[in-house]
């Protein structure tokens, strides 16, 4: 019976652990936003590289008005093939006047089949969302949309 009650007491130490990543000091925790303005977002995805107009490929799903800035729903479906050889592998959602401006970056494979991403994003005030999608060779698409945020999310 002692067996038993070390391996229940080891068991339960190990779930506490995970758990609680503060008490054993891991980093399972979530990543904290970064505050970096926009433009130095900006220019850090594109890093030299010039983003084409991809308002024909992407369809943004994203309300003019949203009722409240703390849940702004964010719809991307990108037009684009998913071949092993050319497909879209990262799509990054951008605000302009958050505190914390990269909202969601998101990498993808040709396995997803398709390229979407759907999330939802606190906007403190109205701002324009800019989704980037980069393809596997190096090709950077960019389409923006203007949300006008009545109650604000980021207080």
């Amino acid at each position: 019976m002692e067996r038993r009650s070390f391996i229940k007491g080891t068991f339960a130490l190990a779930t506490i652990g995970l758990l609680n990543p503060v008490l054993f000091r891991h980093d399972l925790a979530a990543e904290e936003a970064v505050e970096m303005p926009y433009k130095e977002l900006l220019d850090d995805y594109l890093r030299g590289r010039k983003a084409e107009d991809g308002s024909s490929i992407m369809k943004l799903n994203i309300p003019d008005a949203p009722e409240n800035g703390a849940v702004v729903p964010i719809e991307v479906t990108i037009d684009y093939p998913m071949k092993s050889d050319d497909y879209i592998s990262n799509i990054t959602v951008l605000t302009t006047k958050n505190k914390a401006n990269k909202a969601i970056s998101f990498d993808l494979t040709p396995a997803n089949g398709m390229a979407y991403l759907y999330v939802n994003v606190k906007m403190g005030q109205t701002q324009d969302v800019v989704i980037l999608a980069q393809t596997n060779k190096g090709k950077i698409f960019q389409a923006s949309k203007n949300v006008r945020v009545a109650l604000g999310g980021c207080g």
